[in-house]
């Protein structure tokens, strides 16, 4: 055998083997550069025809595609409802204050827009989350001395089942001083001696902790000798037209710390403490996280979006209530007891 012809051979055919692998190679990786080409623009398109463009407001004045309007839309009421879903928005969206909603405290599920009406033949809304055969809400009124003379048995036989009376309200200015509703006692006589449920509330302009401790003890000696089924509640709102109100302008944390020592106070006396307030007050004027375990009474005389739990709802301040003839009453929706 000749030894030195073979290695000649050899070494070429292991050139040509190395060289054709390249060819190969070049080839594939052209092939494969010109194909993704194109198969990214078909994927491009495709992912272009059904991708949803980020809203305009999430980018100032930019975005990342023209869209059509309908597509469009749909991704900013797409948008619209996760920031619903994530923040609680007090004015017109995107030009808004936007809170996150906590957590910590208990959310509720109700359908304030399709369960909550006026059944046929009947005169106050309720709860309905079945069908309108079977209420679970009660009809509650919460009253004071504007009221004037009551008869309660008409009240009870309206269908009123709860009453929540004004004990008391603490006055405005420098002085701040506590006062007895003129009607509280023959209001509370009255109510139960009907067998209505009754409750009471306080009209709050608390500044500080210690002085909520002092609201919750004038209401607790005004209760003596009653029996009380339903909340203490602590009234907490905005003063409007009134410039010498204790309590509009002071903070979100000196309100929250008002609102602790009522309640924590009413708490260790044995009785269920309640809050009473719209949803800017709950929300914007005081830490919801750290009263997040007591009631919530939610007044809004529209359809609330609400997140978090409500055990009361005041939906009109106008009503009208067969035993009270003076003035309107408030009527609310009474979800604590639900059957």
């Amino acid at each position: 055998m000749d030894y030195n012809n073979y290695d000649i051979r050899e070494k070429k055919r292991r050139r040509r083997k190395i060289e054709t692998t390249i060819i190969k190679g070049l080839i594939i990786f052209t092939l494969g550069t010109v194909v993704g080409f194109f198969a990214g623009k078909v994927i491009k398109n495709k992912i272009m025809d059904k991708a949803l463009p980020i809203p305009e407001n999430a980018l100032g004045d930019t975005i990342v595609f023209d869209a059509p309007d309908d597509i469009r839309k749909m991704v900013e009421e797409n948008y619209y409802s996760y920031i619903k879903k994530a923040y609680i928005l007090f004015g017109d969206y995107p030009d808004c204050e936007m809170y996150k909603i906590s957590d910590k405290v208990k959310r509720d599920d109700y359908d304030f827009e399709n369960h909550f009406y006026v059944k046929s033949g009947e005169a106050y809304v309720n709860y309905y989350p079945e069908s309108e055969d079977k209420p679970e809400g009660e009809i509650a009124i919460d009253i004071s001395g504007y009221q004037g003379t009551i008869d309660w048995k008409q009240v009870k036989e309206a269908g009123v089942s709860v009453a929540i009376i004004r004990a008391g309200f603490r006055g405005y200015g420098e002085a701040g001083s506590l006062n007895e509703d003129e009607n509280f006692k023959e209001y509370m006589d009255g109510a139960q001696a009907a067998g209505i449920k009754t409750g009471v509330y306080f009209f709050s302009e608390a500044v500080n902790y210690d002085e909520g401790v002092e609201e919750a003890k004038f209401v607790l000696n005004m209760c003596k000798g009653y029996k009380i089924t339903e909340p203490i509640v602590m009234d907490v709102e905005y003063v409007d037209g009134v410039d010498y109100a204790r309590a509009n302008e002071i903070s979100s944390e000196d309100r929250t710390q008002a609102v602790k020592g009522f309640c924590e106070t009413i708490k260790a006396a044995g009785y269920t403490p309640m809050i009473y307030a719209t949803e800017s007050y709950f929300v914007r004027h005081m830490n919801i996280e750290e009263i997040g375990d007591y009631e919530f009474w939610l007044a809004a005389y529209y359809t609330p979006d609400f997140p978090y739990h409500v055990e009361a709802w005041q939906y009109s301040p106008y009503g009208l209530v067969p035993g009270i003839d003076e003035n309107n009453v408030d009527l609310n929706v009474w979800l604590r007891n639900k059957k």
